[in-house]
């Protein structure tokens, strides 16, 4: 096995959802199709035919090479509907815009350990490589905050391979989407440095908005000697955009999410609308939302106080 053949072998053995199947199987099929013409060097290749006869047949190579373009045509099919479910799941949430948070970071970095810790889920967080290969999604409340939803996503990996990035976009997809990122590091690792690295390289080559807001959360501080604990600390304190935490002691925790709910205030505003009696259709539209907060009747129609995204808002204004 070469790198990118092993971890496929870590990735086929995780995966455990439809759309995780199907992706590890494309990626290790594209993977395989660049590899024939080595697999069967040990095989005469046939001649061709004289003059316009044909030859024998097609070579075992060719047969191959066939073979997995056939199923990639089948698999890129199903692909496109499990993508397409959740184009469909997105469109869904957006009718009922909250927040999305995304943790990002590199393979065994703690994501899934702090998505449980936030959320109460049960996500599996293991000590090991490639543990979550689907994103998880979950709904949580902030303390004095909005509701949000909170995406578990794959970790990354140095040097993904290119076959790999593209087998999983889809499942990155939802980082697009975020309206924070949270890149959770493991500060304990010998080469945390280098891994954040990589991190913002790949979030860069899949075209994650610059201007999104991110915060870097340093994990697992439990680790630590007291003295290095001590030093991460103190750069949190320094640093605006770094938080360390602890997510199996709980130390930083509360402050993550309070964090979070302040940077998300700007994302959720208040203001007042003045609609006409024949405004009808957008009065239902916002109570239908669920953002007004109080409205009164006036002689030309209603002063209506909403809380609203900035999304809501260009929706409003569309009707």
């Amino acid at each position: 096995l070469d790198r990118t053949g092993l971890i496929l072998e870590i990735f086929s053995d995780r995966a455990a959802t439809r759309e995780g199947v199907l992706q590890v199987e494309m990626a290790a099929l594209n993977y395989q199709r660049t590899r024939l013409v080595r697999a069967w060097t040990h095989l005469e290749r046939q001649r061709g035919g004289l003059g316009f006869v044909g030859g024998p047949g097609e070579t075992q190579i060719e047969s191959d090479r066939r073979a997995i373009d056939d199923q990639l045509v089948r698999l890129r099919r199903q692909l496109d509907k499990v993508v397409k479910t959740r184009a469909l799941h997105r469109a869904a949430r957006a009718k009922v815009p909250y927040p999305i948070v995304a943790l990002v970071g590199y393979t065994n970095a703690g994501k899934s350990t702090v998505f449980n810790r936030l959320t109460g889920a049960d996500v599996m967080a293991k000590d090991m490589l490639f543990a979550t290969l689907d994103p998880t999604m979950r709904s949580l409340v902030l303390p004095d905050g909005p509701e949000i939803i909170l995406s578990d996503t794959v970790g990354f990996i140095s040097d993904l391979p290119t076959e790999l990035v593209a087998a999983f976009r889809a499942t990155l997809e939802e980082v697009l989407a975020a309206d924070i990122i949270c890149h959770v590091r493991d500060i304990s690792h010998a080469e945390s440095e280098e891994q954040a690295r990589n991190v913002r390289e790949i979030l860069t080559s899949l075209g994650v908005p610059k201007d999104t807001r991110s915060f870097e959360v340093w994990n697992k501080l439990d680790l630590l000697d007291d003295d290095r604990a001590n030093a991460v600390r103190a750069r949190a304190q320094r640093d605006p955009d770094v938080l360390a935490i602890s997510a199996i002691s709980g130390e930083g925790m509360d402050n993550l999410q309070a964090v979070i709910a302040e940077a998300l205030q700007g994302a959720v505003r208040e203001a007042e609308l003045t609609l006409g009696f024949a405004d009808g259709k957008k009065r239902a539209w916002l109570f239908a939302q669920e953002i007004v907060t109080d409205e009164k009747q006036t002689e030309e129609g209603f002063v209506v106080t909403v809380r609203w995204s900035s999304e809501q808002e260009s929706q409003f204004h569309r009707i």
